[in-house]
This record gives C-alpha cells, structure tokens and sequence, in this order.
C-alpha cells in the first residue's frame, strides 16, 4: 500500500496537517452550521440529533464530524454506544503550530504549497498568499527548492520519512536547514507531505568552531614540549607534567608539595619567591625569565615560568594559585648570548634605514620592535611603543581606515600594500606607504611586519601640482577683473603654505587700497613711498622670508599684522602695476627656489588674466557704444545668420515693425517678417547670396516686411555678407530705408 505503517499516525498527522483542516472547516458552509447548533447545545449533540436539526444526511454529518474532530473543533465522549459531540474548548491546533520555532510547510501530491506556519513565512520574508497555491518551485518557496528536496519529497509521498540537511543562501548568508518529511493522509484521503525544517546554523558553525578548537588544542597538547605545573595559593606545587623528568631528572612525586625555589641556588631561590610576592598578583598572569634550577644530578639549567592566576568559580576574589609551564631554555641562552651581539648589529643597521619599520604580534598587535625612524616621524618613544599596540597607534593618528587592511592582512595571511595614506602626527598632516607582511616562525611566534615610507613631500608637491593645474584653469575661465580673486585667494595660500591672502587694487587716486582678504588681518592700505609701495610699482614679485625681514626696521613693511614672512606679486597691464596679490604667514617661511619660481609664474598668469578681463572690459565697453551708435541710427539695421535665425535688429527697425527687439532676435527672418506669397524667392534669393563666391559687395533690392499688425512696408534694402575670421560666410547684415506701406491682406 502507498500509505502503510510508514504513514504519519493520527497522532502526528494533527500536529502538521491541522492549519490545513482548520482552512477546510472554516472555508465550509455546513461546517460553520453544525458548529452553531454544538454552540446553541453545550450539553452535546448526537450525530442523528446533528442530522436532523441541520437536515443534512446523516453519513454525511458522520464524515463532517471526524473533520471537525481531527482538527481540533470539537470533541467527542461516549454515552454508551452513543457518540455525543461537543464544542473543543481547547486552543486550536493551528494556533498551537505558529508558537514552533519550526518551519512547517504542507504540500499535496502535484508540490503545491496548501499550508504554511509563521516561522516558515518570517524565514522566506513573505505572506501566506505568497505561498499557499503555488508550487515549491516558483515565487517564494523556490530558495527552498532543489533538486535533493525534490526526490526526498517523491519519496515521502511514497510513504517513507525522509531526514536531511538543506544548505541554501538567504541574504548573501549560508543557511543550514534541518530538513524532516513525513507522509501524511489529506482529509480528502489523497497523499501530502509535511516539510519540517529548522534553521541549525548557528548550531552547525559552533559545533564545527568547537571542533576546530578542540583539534587544535589536542594538537598544541600533543606538540607541546613545555613542564605544565600548577602551584597553590602558598606555592606549593599541587601538581606537575611527567616531562619534568627529562629536564631535571626528578620524578613528579619528588616535586609535588614542595616549592620552586627548593630546587634552586639560594640566591634564585629567594629571588624567585620575591618575584613571586612583589611581582605577581593575583589579577595578573607572570612571566619569569631565564631563572636556574637544579637537577638531581647537580647540573645548573635554565628555565622560563610563566603562569596564570585560578580564580574560585563561585567567587571570583577568592585566590587559589597559578597555572603555568617552564621551559628548559639553557641551550637557547647560549645562543642569544651570541645572538644578542647579532642584533646589536642589526639593530644598528635597521636605525639607520629611512624607511619606518615596526615589528609586532600578529595576534595581539603588541609592539616588539620599532626602529628609530618609526620612533622619529611617530614621536614616541620605545618604551612607549612596549606600552601600546598597533591599532592604538593607527587611532591616535587618524588612520582607523588602516584597522580594516590589518585586519585582512592577519585573517588571510597575505602581505598588503597601501599605496597612500594619511596620518595626523604632532598635528600635521603626513602621508605614508607601506606593506603589512605576516610572517610566522613558530606555532606561538607570529608577526606582522610593517614597512612604510615616507611620501609627505611626494603627496604635497603632487597636491601642490593639482592646485596650480586648477588653479590655471580657473584663471581660464573668468571673463572679468571682480571674478581673479576668488581663485587667487583660494588656491595661492595652498600652494604657497601661506596662511593668509589679500588684494590691494590700484584705486583712481593712484594708490594701493585693500580689496578682498582672507585668513589674516591686513592693513587697509600701502603707505605712499612705503618699501611695500616701491616694490609693488616696480611690478616684480618679492619675497620677504624670515631672514629678509629681519634687514628692514620695524613697521616699515606693515602689510599684515603680526606678519613673520611675506610674499607680494604685482599684476601687470600694459607695463601698469594694476594690483597687487599679498601672501602671508604668521610663522617665518623660507620658500625654496622651486616655490619661488611657481609664485613667480603665478603672478605671470595672474596678470595674463587681469589683462584679458580688461582687454574683455574694453571690448564690451566698446561693443554697447556700438549698439547705442546703431540703436539711434535713423535707419532699419539687422544681421541674419546663413540659417535665417535674426541675431541682430536695431531699436528704429523693431519700432518700424510693431515688436520689440526681444521678441525678434532668435526668429526667423523669413517665417516672421517676409510676406507668404514671396517668402519661397526671397529665400531662394537669400540662400544664393549666403552661397555665393563673389566678394563684399553690397547689393540693393526693394522688398516688403510683414508688419506686427499684418500690414507690410516696403523697404528699400542694402545688404552686405558678414565672413568670419576664416573667410566663410556666416550670414547677411542689412540696412532698409521705409519706401511705403501697404495696408494688411487679409
């Protein structure tokens, strides 16, 4: 049989099938009225009693009522043959399956969704409409979906309980899905299955971390080489690894009770249990280095102790000793008595290498060593350096951007390499490159290398060469004399390291007055005959630094206040010094020639632009002369491009019309003044003339214009063609004496 012993039991079946009989109950008419007439009857109803009160037949009433039962609606008691119906004052099945952390999905034979509870809904972020109807292979439910899910589904509906693991990603996360199916009778007697799913990824990932943990302390346990001991609150040793004796020769049973310093010098003995008394407390772990002991056959080793304090579980300030290790270290002694002149070497050399070094713990960040030019541009000191960590540093600094590269650097053990790079050291901003290289020596010996460069010089002449290229172009762009400064006061303070800037412009009166400034307090005007004065008439840039303004008394150069250095470029028009650009600084600079070259130029450009805004002032000054020359003319004058597009009409030939010259310029010529019986010639005409080869020569010709009104004017025309530079025609300039006027044509 399809559904055999392998088939849900009733049991079961109403913890999964039950929110799809609670949709049957509810979506039912005859059910809704068999369960008023339980509601109207409390003391019950027999299914013959239900038959008739509702005239329903009465088998049919006898499969209801097993629906009704198995979802929980109602309730049933025996009065000896007789079953009597009740109303189910117990909380429905379905209400009890949404308060499960499980996920539950019902499906029928075809792999259509009929039910789902909360969980699954919460999980696949969706509503019930989102499922309930569709199959598991489309909308919401096809995360869950594959191909796995699918022959397990098969076989459920053959009757067999299936149990796996479903792994899918939800929201670029894996997810770890429990996965239980169970085959399951519908009311309608055709086969379903239940999905019971549970989200076990956090169980899965800690089980494997546990593992990972556990593995490799089992491996460090197997490894390790170390005398693990353990001493109480007194000292006394209370316990201590069989690998005692092949270090001391002494057997554990000859160790335990008795104190470290019973077996050695008296001199370390003593010094060992100060260390123990001053040295160690029990808030923290201890580290005794390179401390004899001695063995049973009178030899004097070396060891290093290290231990742990063990704290009462129940209360914390409660004291019970140490757990620790030692390690015979006497062969590694001998070595670093050699090794400690080695590193003296190296260190020497490292010193004295530009480039920042630091050396700390991969894990920890802990600082092992840090070379003097890490110590010099940081400004910390070693001791310092032993007292802080990496990521500390990187936060004082400003380069927290940084912590994540580190991060990725000790994860992945991979060298990194960060091109750029910006610090605040001392309150100036510096610049560095540099590669982070893991490097492990041992199981409990690994680093991270930092290796940086300095390229603050490279990073400010770089950003000094964007702010002159920008500075370029903004002078490219302005068209009047007003529109220089703001680019100057802008950018020259950036690129000179001046702190303050200010205009001086010459005024009518034939002096310096004060125009515009920023970040200084500047005097409102240059002295006549002053040695600012002088200077600025001469029209050559000049640098006052730290050690020139030390030649002239003072107050004779009192441009800015509180002024240590300053630097003054004169604008230059037709051999006139026009204005005068001040560079200041409260601290004393020393431009270097490059800078003094680049201010130089500056002025340079400074004054190409000042000349071109006033060459422009000129031209505009002389192009509105033009236009009130042509404006008064007692004549029709107008310019129109080879298009016909009317780019130019004086003010008597608009009044002549009966528009404003606003409303014609930019119109057709054609379609707006020439009448439509012989707008086609004289555009013909027009587009002949714009073509022509022939030279300047002015043509004349009578023609009428439509007027605003609709009448028309005859005018008498002399026109001309305008070239451009290049020679080609770009259009026709007019002028038309007023022979007549027509009245309109309607």
């Amino acid at each position: 049989m399809m559904f055999g012993d392998d088939a849900l039991p009733v049991s079961k079946a109403l913890s999964v099938q039950n929110a799809y009989l609670y949709e049957m109950v509810e979506l039912t008419g005859d059910f809704s009225e068999i369960l008023t007439l339980l509601q109207d009857n409390p003391r019950g109803m027999s299914v013959t009693e239900i038959a008739d009160a509702a005239h329903i037949n009465r088998n049919t009433v006898a499969r209801y009522m097993d629906n009704l039962l198995l979802a929980g609606r109602v309730e049933m008691r025996m009065f000896g043959k007789a079953k009597v119906f009740f109303l189910s004052k117990r909380i429905p099945v379905s209400a009890m399956l949404n308060l499960s952390s499980e996920m539950v999905l019902l499906t029928d034979a075809d792999l259509t969704v009929i039910q789902a509870n909360e969980a699954v809904l919460a999980f696949l972020s969706c509503t019930e409409e989102d499922l309930v109807g569709h199959t598991i292979y489309e909308g919401r439910a096809s995360p869950l979906c594959s191909g796995v899910l699918t022959e397990q589904i098969r076989t459920a509906l053959r009757g067999d309980t299936v149990r796996g693991e479903l792994r899918l990603f939800k929201d670029g996360e894996e997810k770890i899905l429990d996965q239980r199916l169970y085959p399951l009778v519908l009311p309608d007697g055709k086969p379903g299955v239940t999905i019971i799913l549970d989200d076990i990824t956090e169980h899965v990932q800690a089980e494997a971390a546990l593992e990972q943990s556990e593995n490799m302390f089992r491996r460090l346990v197997e490894t390790v080489s170390d005398v693990i001991w353990s001493v109480d609150e007194n000292s006394l040793i209370q316990y201590i690894s069989p690998q005692i004796a092949s270090v001391t020769g002494y057997q554990p049973s000859e160790m335990i009770g008795k104190r470290f310093s019973d077996f050695m010098p008296s001199g370390a003995g003593s010094r060992f249990a100060w260390g123990l008394l001053s040295e160690v407390s029990k808030d923290n772990g201890f580290s005794l280095i390179e401390f004899p002991l001695l063995t049973k056959d009178g030899r004097k080793i070396y060891c290093d102790f290290t231990g742990t304090p063990v704290l009462l579980e129940e209360d914390e300030s409660i004291f019970l000793g140490y757990n620790g290790a030692l390690r015979d270290v006497s062969e590694q002694r001998q070595a670093q008595q050699g090794a400690k002149r080695w590193k003296s070497f190296l260190d020497a050399v490292i010193d004295n290498i530009p480039a920042l070094i630091t050396v700390s713990d991969l894990n920890t960040h802990q600082f092992y060593y840090v070379n003097h030019a890490a110590e010099t541009f940081l400004q910390k000191g070693k001791q310092e350096f032993r007292q802080t960590a990496l990521p500390d540093v990187l936060r004082e600094t400003g380069a927290d951007e940084l912590l994540d590269t580190v991060e990725t650097a000790v994860s992945f053990h991979q060298t990194m390499r960060v091109k750029e790079t910006v610090l605040t050291v001392g309150g100036e901003q510096k610049y560095l490159s540099m590669q982070m290289i893991p490097m492990t020596l041992s199981v409990d010996r690994e680093y991270l290398i930092l290796i940086a460069e300095d390229i603050t010089e490279d990073v400010r002449d770089r950003k000094r060469q964007e702010s002159i290229r920008e500075f370029l172009t903004a002078l490219e762009g302005v068209v009047a004399i007003q529109d220089i400064w703001d680019p100057v006061l802008s950018y020259l303070p950036e690129i000179s390291g001046f702190e303050a800037a200010a205009v001086y412009q010459r005024s009518i009166f034939d002096d310096y007055i004060l125009f515009r400034q920023e970040g200084g307090r500047f005097v409102p005007a240059v002295d006549a005959d002053s040695i600012p004065d002088r200077i600025i008439r001469k029209g050559n840039p000049a640098v006052f630094d730290k050690y020139r303004m030390g030649l002239f008394p003072e107050g004779d150069i009192p441009l800015m206040i509180g002024a240590k250095s300053l630097v003054l470029l004169p604008v230059v028009f037709r051999g006139k010094t026009v204005a005068c650009v001040v560079l200041g600084s409260s601290s004393p600079l020393c431009p270097d020639t490059a800078l003094q070259g680049i201010l130089e130029s500056a002025a340079f450009q400074i004054s190409t632009a000042a000349s071109r805004c006033f060459v422009q002032d000129e031209l505009l000054r002389e192009r509105d002369r033009t236009r009130k020359y042509i404006d008064v003319a007692g004549v029709f004058l107008a310019a129109v491009s080879r298009d016909g597009t009317i780019e130019l009409i004086n003010r008597h030939g608009a009044d002549m019309l009966g528009y404003t010259e606003e409303e014609l310029i930019g119109k057709n010529w054609f379609e707006t003044l020439v009448p439509a019986r012989v707008r086609e010639s004289r555009l013909a005409a027009f587009q002949q003339m714009v073509s022509s080869t022939r030279g300047d020569s002015v043509s004349t010709h009578k023609g009428a214009v439509l007027c605003a009104d609709g009448t028309e004017l005859e005018i008498c025309w002399r026109s001309s063609l305008l070239r451009e530079e290049c020679g080609s025609i770009s259009g026709i300039v007019t002028s038309g004496d007023l022979i007549q006027q027509k009245p309109s044509i309607s």
